[in-house]
Protein backbone atom coordinates (compact mmCIF):
# COMPACT_ATOMS: atom_id res chain seq x y z
CA UNK A 1 0.00 0.00 0.00
CA UNK A 2 1.29 3.19 -0.96
CA UNK A 3 1.46 6.09 1.30
CA UNK A 4 -0.77 8.94 0.25
CA UNK A 5 0.83 11.88 0.43
CA UNK A 6 -1.54 15.12 1.59
CA UNK A 7 -1.54 18.45 -0.86
CA UNK A 8 -1.76 21.16 1.84
CA UNK A 9 2.20 20.53 3.13
CA UNK A 10 4.78 22.70 1.25
CA UNK A 11 8.24 23.14 2.34
CA UNK A 12 10.26 25.94 2.14
CA UNK A 13 13.36 27.68 2.95
CA UNK A 14 11.66 30.79 4.05
CA UNK A 15 10.23 31.29 7.34
CA UNK A 16 7.59 33.74 6.17
CA UNK A 17 6.76 34.77 3.24
CA UNK A 18 7.20 39.02 2.44
CA UNK A 19 3.71 39.59 1.74
CA UNK A 20 2.62 37.94 5.07
CA UNK A 21 5.32 39.78 6.65
CA UNK A 22 3.81 43.69 5.46
CA UNK A 23 0.29 42.65 5.99
CA UNK A 24 1.63 42.28 9.87
CA UNK A 25 3.43 45.36 10.11
CA UNK A 26 0.59 46.84 8.74
CA UNK A 27 -1.98 45.08 10.96
CA UNK A 28 0.15 45.79 13.93
CA UNK A 29 1.05 49.36 13.56
CA UNK A 30 -2.90 49.89 13.00
CA UNK A 31 -3.54 47.84 16.10
CA UNK A 32 -1.29 50.11 18.21
CA UNK A 33 -2.48 53.56 16.91
CA UNK A 34 -6.36 52.41 17.61
CA UNK A 35 -5.60 51.21 20.77
CA UNK A 36 -4.24 54.19 21.61
CA UNK A 37 -6.72 56.06 20.42
CA UNK A 38 -9.26 54.35 22.30
CA UNK A 39 -6.91 55.33 25.62
CA UNK A 40 -6.45 58.75 24.65
CA UNK A 41 -9.81 59.26 24.54
CA UNK A 42 -10.92 57.60 28.00
CA UNK A 43 -7.87 59.54 29.52
CA UNK A 44 -9.37 62.76 27.70
CA UNK A 45 -13.26 62.24 28.40
CA UNK A 46 -13.96 62.26 24.90
CA UNK A 47 -12.55 65.45 24.16
CA UNK A 48 -9.27 64.65 21.68
CA UNK A 49 -7.41 66.57 19.11
CA UNK A 50 -8.24 66.14 15.46
CA UNK A 51 -5.37 64.34 14.98
CA UNK A 52 -6.74 61.34 16.32
CA UNK A 53 -9.10 61.51 13.66
CA UNK A 54 -6.84 61.83 10.42
CA UNK A 55 -4.48 58.46 12.86
CA UNK A 56 -7.62 56.51 12.54
CA UNK A 57 -8.11 56.85 8.86
CA UNK A 58 -4.69 56.39 8.27
CA UNK A 59 -5.32 52.81 10.65
CA UNK A 60 -8.48 52.15 7.62
CA UNK A 61 -5.70 52.74 5.01
CA UNK A 62 -3.39 50.51 6.55
CA UNK A 63 -6.22 47.52 7.32
CA UNK A 64 -7.05 47.58 4.05
CA UNK A 65 -3.42 47.40 3.08
CA UNK A 66 -3.19 44.30 5.55
CA UNK A 67 -5.96 42.64 4.33
CA UNK A 68 -4.38 42.64 0.63
CA UNK A 69 -0.96 41.76 1.18
CA UNK A 70 -2.49 38.95 3.79
CA UNK A 71 -4.53 37.36 0.64
CA UNK A 72 -1.87 37.57 -1.31
CA UNK A 73 0.84 35.83 0.72
CA UNK A 74 -1.22 32.70 0.14
CA UNK A 75 -0.51 32.73 -3.34
CA UNK A 76 3.23 32.77 -2.03
CA UNK A 77 4.53 29.34 -2.01
CA UNK A 78 7.34 30.56 0.52
CA UNK A 79 6.89 30.91 4.43
CA UNK A 80 4.56 29.15 6.84
CA UNK A 81 0.58 28.72 7.06
CA UNK A 82 0.89 30.42 10.27
CA UNK A 83 2.21 33.51 10.00
CA UNK A 84 -0.46 34.04 6.59
CA UNK A 85 -3.16 33.03 9.07
CA UNK A 86 -1.86 35.43 11.49
CA UNK A 87 -1.87 38.37 9.24
CA UNK A 88 -5.36 37.32 8.48
CA UNK A 89 -6.30 37.45 12.01
CA UNK A 90 -4.89 40.68 12.93
CA UNK A 91 -6.08 42.30 10.26
CA UNK A 92 -9.91 41.02 11.11
CA UNK A 93 -9.42 42.45 14.43
CA UNK A 94 -8.22 45.59 13.49
CA UNK A 95 -11.36 45.92 10.85
CA UNK A 96 -13.86 44.86 13.88
CA UNK A 97 -11.97 47.55 16.39
CA UNK A 98 -12.56 50.11 14.08
CA UNK A 99 -16.45 49.38 13.04
CA UNK A 100 -16.86 49.25 16.61
CA UNK A 101 -15.18 53.06 17.03
CA UNK A 102 -17.38 54.19 14.26
CA UNK A 103 -20.46 52.85 15.81
CA UNK A 104 -19.84 54.11 19.11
Amino acid sequence: MALRRKKGYQFSDEVMSKDALISLIFGFVALVIIVFSITFSIIKKGNVPDFIGALLLACIVMDINSFIFGFLSFRDSDGGILGKRASIIVAVLDAVLLLAIYLI
